[in-house]
């Protein structure tokens, strides 16, 4: 019994590439693509500034409080100097990857940024 099985596999017979099924070329992004492209630059660059504001305020409450409680002998809880550096660290970063157009970046590091504004703003009462 040498014959092969009946239902033994068998190789594909490869298909020839028709130069008019070669799929689209990719010809860079479109005019739509590059206004969405501009439209979220402006609205991160927006929030940015945004919490710039925000920050300045906070800081100059911290700057306020931290220069009384020395005063006493005192300084700023850890956390609270933690915040503050993560929070200025962050938004060095949002802004430098949106100089570089990395949008994914600067939106993580915006939202981290606005993450530790909101814990010093709760702290200083805002």
């Amino acid at each position: 019994m040498n014959a092969a099985p009946s239902g033994a596999a068998r190789s594909p017979i490869p298909l020839r590439q028709q130069p008019g099924n070669a799929g689209p070329i990719d010809n860079g992004p479109t005019p739509d693509d590059i206004a969405a492209q501009k439209k979220l630059v402006d609205d991160l660059e927006k929030q940015l500034d945004q919490l710039d504001s925000r920050a300045s305020a906070v800081e100059s409450s911290l700057a306020g409080l931290e220069q009384s409680m020395h005063q006493s002998g005192l300084g700023l809880r850890g956390d609270i100097v933690s915040s503050r550096a993560n929070m200025r660290n962050d938004l060095a970063k949002a802004k430098s990857a949106l100089d570089g157009m990395d949008t994914d970046r600067a939106q993580k590091y915006i939202d981290q940024g606005g993450h530790e504004l909101d814990k010093l703003e709760a702290f200083v009462g805002r």
